[in-house]
């Protein structure tokens, strides 16, 4: 193999290697744009998590007070938190998830 045949053999390489960066780089920033739209969507869940969780803990409070005043009104409110907690239950498996 002469001089100049190994010249482009390099350099062939050179484009090769050249064209399989570019496509990583492509392949990257298209990773880091679902990164980022993941993060962001995690990030709503997790406030919608915190949200159900205050509600859960007031709901808890009305009902512990209610059991107390008002025993007929106690079953209403259980199944209210009951849906909240599942509400919970669901968004804690999603983050589990993602």
């Amino acid at each position: 193999m002469d001089l100049s045949e190994q010249i482009e053999s390099i350099e062939l390489k050179v484009r090769q290697l050249a064209l399989k960066m570019e496509r990583i780089q492509r392949e990257n920033a298209a990773l880091q744009e679902d990164n980022k739209q993941l993060k962001a969507e995690l990030d709503r869940q997790k406030g919608t998590a915190g949200a159900l969780k205050d509600k859960l803990e007031k709901t808890q409070r009305v009902l512990d007070l209610q059991r107390e005043e008002q025993p007929e009104h106690s079953t209403e409110l259980k199944d209210q938190l009951d849906q909240y907690i599942q509400e919970i239950s669901q968004c804690i498996e999603w983050l589990r998830k993602h």
